[in-house]
């Protein structure tokens, strides 16, 4: 990562910053071309993009990358104070680095005359989370199970001026230069209004429109449009200042032969809007991926090579198998080193715009279902999963980072779980939620907070994976003490709301049917069941409108584009009232490398009154917030708008491709606010 960078100041007239005249007119086309793209109206993508028919499906071997080293999958992200630091990340295409990688950015577009401000970065050096990042960073990252290495670059620029705009231009560096760029706008200072987005569950688009030509485990052309969207909200206002993506971004997990290649196909679809505006990610099961790392990260040294890694538990893509996301995202510092000694950056993070906290978590961490990466086949005396770096995942491998930050531990009088301190490893990351949640609430500053991560702690999707008790006891406290506004989650695919909710209903309202060993079905179980604050809401300017004061929203926000729909919802048949799934404790993996293996689903039901809205017709969409300070302290209210966007015309066949048609009014549209009255 690290060590050195100069930074310049070229006049217009010089040659000091190395561009070409050639090199500046490939920057201008990357320029436009990410601003042609960036409005919906047409798609730049590598010209190996050109496959002539579907693929049969997902490639079995690993696939080669390029070896050209112009940049692309430019990205942007919000440094600590985003009125003043912004990120400015992008990547070579494949396995070769670029030979001088440079930034160049300025208030006015970069041209022959005008070279902006320039930062040069030092030579790649491979992740390693136990040190800090310097300004201007580059990061090579090796995947464990097809031992391909990729590059990243990260320039973090500071000092910037706030609600203006600034264009930057990168450089490969090479003796035929390439270049590409775009621009973006730094938060307004203080109380200002804005618009952000989100969605989680992003997967990759199909083979039409795919950078690589492929089809991957969960391609579907639904991914494609929905960044579009971003660039070209549906009720025909601006592109957010920025996007919020809750987790499970590209599913690189399950495709183990070509997970780089997965990662890029990711990167070009989301450059199409992540170019422009920042992209703040939140961490998904997805993202846990296999390797030959322990982990914490560290290179496996079990005697035998790379293929005895795994059954000596070295099984980890990168630190907590997150190698590949912490080598592409460098977001805000958290400011905490794990008990391993691997700082948490990216892990866990908060930002503020405005009047709003926002607050990115890991729900991996705390969450019981056990739905990272897994190699779980039924079939007696199944061989190693074998890759083509060698490495071989043993039957029955699982990928669960449940804990990682940390103990927590149960109280009896409440249900909840709170950092355990017997063993001296407290959960970090519930300690930092904590801190952070306090220091926003007596901040005069903030008027709302809004929390996003994968997981859900409330969701009545039937095929889905249900609702999560470990989010409820050990973050639901918290978020009712702290009064925050709004959470945002992924992982079912699909939308849902819930009316405000506040403490729990105490007793056991659950019952077990599908017990893990140790449980009869049948039993009833404290499933620590959000409690319904209000179902009346009031209006403002006509708006429906919820008082978050009186109780926390949660959203779904999962249709992001993966082929998985998830919009089928339980009911209680005798009471029509929604019914839940809730995962009470870690779902069992049973079995024996003789008989093969199985994993448990979610053990539990219960109803679910907490339920508002659900949407059965379409998986996909989005959702838009405006936020709105008011006047003086305590008015911001912020006004979402969910867009439904009907699945692509052959979802449903094996290829998921197609069209559709993209909303122009939203499915719900909502005001939430502190103390609205009617």
């Amino acid at each position: 990562m690290d060590e050195s960078v100069v930074e310049e100041s070229a006049e217009a007239g010089t040659d000091e910053s190395g561009f070409s005249r050639r090199g500046f007119l490939a920057g201008a086309a990357g320029i436009s071309a990410v601003a042609i793209v960036g409005v919906g109206e047409g798609v730049v993508l590598p010209e190996d993009a050109l496959a002539a028919s579907a693929p049969a499906g997902p490639p079995t071997t690993t696939l080669p990358l390029p070896t050209t080293t112009e940049p692309e999958q430019l990205l942007l992200t919000w440094g600590a104070d985003p009125a003043t630091s912004v990120t400015v990340s992008w990547s070579a295409p494949g396995t070769v680095a670029q030979p001088a990688p440079t930034l160049a950015y300025s208030t006015s577009p970069i041209t022959a005359h005008n070279r902006g401000h320039l930062v040069k970065l030092p030579d790649p050096a491979p992740l390693d989370v136990a040190r800090r990042y310097e300004k201007a960073s580059a990061v090579s990252f090796t995947d464990g199970l097809n031992g391909q290495t990729t590059y990243f670059y990260h320039v973090q620029l500071g000092g910037l001026e706030p609600g203006t705009t600034y264009y930057y231009q990168v450089s490969d560096g090479a003796a035929e230069e390439s270049t590409a760029g775009a621009s973006f706008e730094t938060a307004p200072f203080g109380r200002a209004k804005y618009r952000f987005s989100s969605y989680g569950d992003l997967s990759t688009p199909s083979w039409d429109l795919n950078a690589s030509g492929n089809i991957w485990h969960e391609s579907c052309d639904n991914s494609y449009y929905a960044v579009s969207a971003i660039e070209n909200p549906g009720d025909g206002g601006p592109a957010p200042l920025f996007h919020l993506l809750n987790g499970d971004l590209c599913y690189a997990n399950l495709d183990i032969e070509n997970a780089p290649g997965v990662w890029r196909d990711f990167g070009v679809n989301v450059a199409r809007s992540a170019a422009n505006r920042p992209w703040m990610p939140a961490l998904g099961n997805h993202e846990t991926e296999f390797g030959v790392c322990d982990h914490s990260g560290h290179a496996g040294q079990a005697p035998g090579g790379v293929a005895a890694q795994g059954a000596a538990g070295n099984y980890w893509n990168g630190p907590y198998g997150y190698g590949h996301y912490l080598s592409r995202f460098l977001l805000p510092d958290n400011g905490v080193t794990n008990w391993d000694g691997n700082h948490l950056r990216g892990n866990f993070y908060s930002f503020q715009v405005g009047t709003v906290k926002f607050i990115s978590l890991d729900a991996d961490d705390v969450i019981y279902q056990d739905g990272g990466s897994a190699y779980l086949n039924a079939a007696a005396d199944a061989v190693p999963e074998t890759t083509s770096s060698g490495a071989q995942i043993p039957n029955g491998t699982v990928t669960y980072n449940h804990g990682y930050t940390g103990d927590l531990e149960i109280v009896a009088q409440d249900n909840s779980a709170v950092p355990d301190h017997s063993d001296g490893t407290p959960n970090l990351q519930t300690q930092w939620l904590e801190r952070t949640l306090a220091d926003a609430r007596r901040d005069p500053d903030v008027d709302m907070i809004v929390v996003f991560m994968h997981q859900c702690a409330l969701s009545t999707s039937l095929p889905g994976n249900g609702s999560d008790l470990g989010i409820r006891r050990a973050w639901l406290p918290l978020f009712d003490h702290y009064q925050v506004d709004l959470v945002l989650s992924g992982h079912e695919h699909d939308y849902e709301r819930s009316y405000p909710v506040r403490g729990y209903d105490a007793g056991a309202h659950g019952t077990v049917v599908s017990p893990n060993p140790g449980q009869t079905a049948g039993d009833a179980v404290d499933t620590r069941r959000p409690a319904v604050a209000t179902t009346q809401y009031s209006t403002v300017d006509g708006v429906p409108a919820w008082d978050t004061a009186t109780g926390t929203v949660f959203l779904v926000l999962g249709g992001g584009g993966t082929n998985g729909p998830t919009n089928t919802y339980g009911e209680d048949t005798a009471t029509s009232v929604p019914q839940a799934k809730v995962i009470t404790q870690r779902n069992a993996i049973t079995g024996s490398q003789a008989a093969g293996f199985k994993r448990n689903a979610a053990d539990s039901i219960e109803d679910a009154p907490w339920s508002a809205s659900r949407n059965a017709s379409d998986a996909y969409g989005y959702a838009i917030f405006d936020v709105d300070p008011g006047k003086r302290r305590g008015e911001t209210t912020i006004t979402m708008q969910y867009f439904a966007v009907p699945a692509v015309s052959n979802e449903t066949g094996s290829a998921h491709d197609g069209t559709t048609t993209m909303p122009t009014a939203p499915f719900e549209k909502f005001v939430f606010g502190r103390h609205i009255s009617r």
